[in-house]
């Protein structure tokens, strides 16, 4: 037993040092870039116009100063990091080379009043942002420079609309129209899916998420090698890190594990750990990169580093109302949440049926469900890692356990050697024994 462990390891360690060591050059080279695209986002999104389009959202009732959009159909999103994105880059005493190393946002009672503050001529206070790279504001900044900004989050809406529909295509050529679909149906009931698109960034995430594992997954069917494949890994963990908010990290390499573990052949057998492993060293060595970058032009390095990592510890076991620092606590938290959508009951049936038919018709292969659904392990990783920051922020958490969730159903159909359709399941919900309605005898008594 421990003479195959070990050799399972030395294989995993032979097998994932050159494509490795590759990727945390490749993701070291792209730090120049990030850099210089952030430098001169200006050139084609000036400061100008976005605060003119900011202006109107606030007086047409897209944006408020404290947090709660006047308008009905613009509530519900996530304000505090919507309005802190929107402020980078309009400072007027700070160059956009400076602005791609500090980030500064106005500060106010409220992130949305700093802004308001800001794009009405008033003064404001300016404190760094320095932490992340605000790579977002590559694809934020034009569009709230070139059309109002409540066109802007109907695009962004669009865009996460037809990237969802490209995920969906890569699951149903990687198994079936069924598959794809209970994923999809899914993550719709447990998640916050159809208005995410509130928030901007946000939605930007799940575009690059969706939308990249499609593309991934597409690199699988085409026959592309390992080494390769973990480069485009890497890339996409860095990249990730550059646009993203520490909003839902786990999703992507999860995804791709799971993509991995479908199209496994002999020559990518230790692929799906080595996608995870890249994507966690492109984030990882992404955000490094900012927070040496960030220290290095600080007129104080020491006080820059010292405020990232006590960011990194309150993430991890910050003292918050509601947060308890317990094993698997947080993990246990996030999944709870997504039962808290009234959508839920459509999963829930569609595991009835799932079950009923896995009973009556083709026999679940346990052991391959449960190697199918080990990419969840992932999110619940990361859920302990930053057990604080998982609780604080439950409902951005929540979404990676949706995916999670979906991926569990999705196991559970793959591991049958005859899958139904959407209509067989059906049908097995209906005859399942739990939904049987019981008729009182007629002439008794």
């Amino acid at each position: 037993m421990a003479s195959s462990a070990r050799a399972a390891v030395v294989s995993f360690i032979r097998a994932a040092f050159w494509p490795l060591s590759a990727a945390i050059v490749l993701v070291a080279l792209l730090q120049p870039l990030y850099f210089v695209a952030l430098g001169s986002i200006h050139v084609i999104a000036p400061p100008t116009a976005i605060e003119r389009h900011l202006r109107d959202a606030f007086e047409e009732g897209v944006l408020g100063t404290d947090g709660v959009p006047p308008l009905l159909i613009f509530r519900g999103g996530e304000q505090l990091t919507e309005c802190i994105s929107l402020g980078i880059g309009l400072n007027p005493n700070e160059s956009p080379w400076r602005t791609a190393i500090t980030g500064s946002n106005p500060l106010g009672e409220h992130s949305c009043f700093g802004l308001h503050q800001v794009v009405t001529g008033q003064p404001v206070t300016w404190v760094p942002y320095d932490r992340y790279w605000h790579g977002y504001r590559l694809i934020l900044a034009p569009l709230s420079a070139a059309m109002p900004y409540w066109l802007v989050k109907f695009f962004l809406g669009l865009v996460l609309a037809g990237a969802s529909a490209l995920l969906w295509l890569a699951l149903r050529d990687r198994s079936d129209w069924t598959v794809a679909t209970v994923f999809l149906l899914t993550v719709v009931c447990l998640s916050d899916l159809l208005y995410v698109w509130r928030t901007a960034t946000h939605t930007i995430s799940l575009i690059f998420i969706f939308s990249g594992t499609w593309l991934w997954s597409r690199l699988l069917q085409r026959g592309w090698a390992l080494f390769p494949l973990v480069l485009v890994s890497a890339a996409f963990g860095s990249f990730f890190n550059y646009i993203d908010f520490l909003v839902n990290p786990p999703m992507m390499p999860m995804l791709l594990m799971f993509f991995a573990l479908l199209s496994i052949r002999q020559e990518t057998r230790m692929l799906p750990l080595l996608a995870v492993f890249a994507w966690f060293l492109g984030y990882a060595e992404t955000w490094a990169a900012k927070w040496t970058i960030a220290s290095v032009f600080s007129d104080d390095p020491d006080a820059v580093l010292k405020s990232i990592f006590d960011v990194v510890r309150f993430r991890v076991a910050g003292e918050l109302p509601g947060v308890v620092i317990f094993p698997l606590y947080a993990s246990v938290k996030a999944f709870m949440r997504v039962l808290k959508y009234p959508a839920v009951v459509i999963p829930a049936a569609m595991f009835v049926g799932i079950v009923h038919y896995g009973l009556t018709v083709s026999r679940i292969d346990i052991r391959k469900a449960a190697l199918l659904s080990s990419p969840v392990l992932v999110p619940v990783v990361w859920f302990e890692a930053l057990s604080s920051h998982t609780q604080w922020h439950l409902l951005q958490s929540s979404r990676s356990a949706a995916v999670a969730l979906a991926l569990i159903l999705c196991a559970l159909l793959l591991a049958m050697a005859e899958r139904p359709t959407m209509g067989q399941l059906w049908n097995h919900l209906k005859s399942a024994a739990i939904f049987r309605w019981s008729k009182p005898e007629l002439g008794a008594g």
